[in-house]
């Protein structure tokens, strides 16, 4: 006859008072972490590197080319033209080689259309700003030419200067002479012909022009004449 029996099973961590063994925990996750923060630490490095590397070589490229840019030239202004008169002022560069040798002298010329006039800036010609009280000076001109044409030669203050521009000479039959009208030049030199010269005091700081005028010439001509002048210093 079959009897049943009960299976009984035990345990041991039940009867042996020790704890039963822990389970072991997974690696894998922990591995994973580990990578990705190695990859980003090294993107990062290398994101650096290449930035320093781009930032030296656009200091380098920005110092090759100051190196190697060419100065701008600033252009030459244009002389001014004055109403009803050529550009104001031209006159011959003066050099050393013109200065008269003991008397302090500036030989050059003053070029001037015909029937038209032109003026040089005496002071600059003398290489100063301005001409002062109590300096005397010889003022001297002559023909362009034999055959061409007989100018005045005028020094004018600055004031008279600007008017000259529209004033003309009118022939004064009683007086003989030109006058211009509103104007007193402080020297006047009338129908150059031949050699002339006057002496000149100043007597205020400032500036001055020394004109040659050939609009009291009749007739028709379109020739550009140099008329020679030489100021002293006395």
């Amino acid at each position: 006859m079959l009897v049943l029996v009960d299976k009984v099973v035990f345990h041991p961590s039940q009867y042996t008072g020790f704890p039963a063994a822990p389970k072991k925990r997974s690696t894998r996750g922990i591995g994973i972490v580990t990578i990705i923060c190695v990859t980003f630490i090294l993107n990062i490095m290398r994101f650096a590197r290449y930035s320093l590397l781009f930032a030296a070589l656009v200091i380098v490229l920005a110092c090759i080319c100051g190196c190697t840019s060419t100065p701008n030239t600033a252009p030459v202004p244009a002389a001014t033209t004055a109403p009803g008169g050529p550009p104001v002022p031209s006159y011959t560069q003066v050099t050393s080689a013109t200065l008269a040798a003991g008397s302090r002298g500036v030989e050059t010329t003053i070029k001037v259309h015909a029937k038209n006039f032109n003026c040089l800036d005496l002071p600059d010609l003398l290489g100063a700003t301005y001409l002062y009280p109590d300096q005397k000076f010889t003022i001297w001109a002559t023909s362009p030419g034999s055959g061409t044409v007989n100018v005045n030669v005028l020094l004018l203050k600055v004031d008279d200067y600007d008017k000259i521009q529209t004033v003309v000479p009118a022939w004064d039959a009683v007086k003989k002479t030109w006058v211009y009208e509103g104007i007193a030049p402080l020297v006047q030199l009338n129908d150059i012909s031949t050699p002339q010269e006057k002496t000149i005091t100043i007597k205020n700081q400032g500036k001055y022009y020394l004109c040659a005028d050939d609009r009291q010439e009749s007739g028709s001509n379109d020739a550009i004449f140099q008329v020679p002048v030489k100021i002293t210093r006395l």
